[in-house]
């Protein structure tokens, strides 16, 4: 093997620490805490770089959001209580057929 062979290898990142890491970014919190630690402790640059953008990707959506509740809270509001559920859907109703 050659010596940029070696030296490039070291930055591959293997399919199954992708899985790994996707899985990883399911879960809510700490998917937040591992971007942290990917963007400042990661050696391999892919993965430094995938930290980014998703933190990036989150501070957009969190500003989006914001703006969301500044610009149009009635409407925000409105879909809240569409979204709860009514006292008279809590009252079990007679049970329908499905046929």
């Amino acid at each position: 093997m050659s010596h940029a062979y070696r030296k490039g290898s070291r930055n591959r990142i293997s399919m199954w620490n992708w899985l790994g890491t996707l899985a990883l970014m399911l879960i809510p919190g700490v998917n937040i805490i591992a971007l942290f630690l990917f963007l400042f402790l990661g050696k391999a640059q892919p993965k430094r770089s995938f930290a980014l953008a998703g933190l990036l990707l989150i501070a957009i959506l969190a500003i989006l959001t914001l703006l969301a509740f500044i610009f149009f809270p009635a409407q925000l509001l409105k879909f809240a209580e569409d979204l709860r559920p009514s006292a008279e859907s809590l009252v079990s109703p007679s049970p329908t057929p499905f046929f």
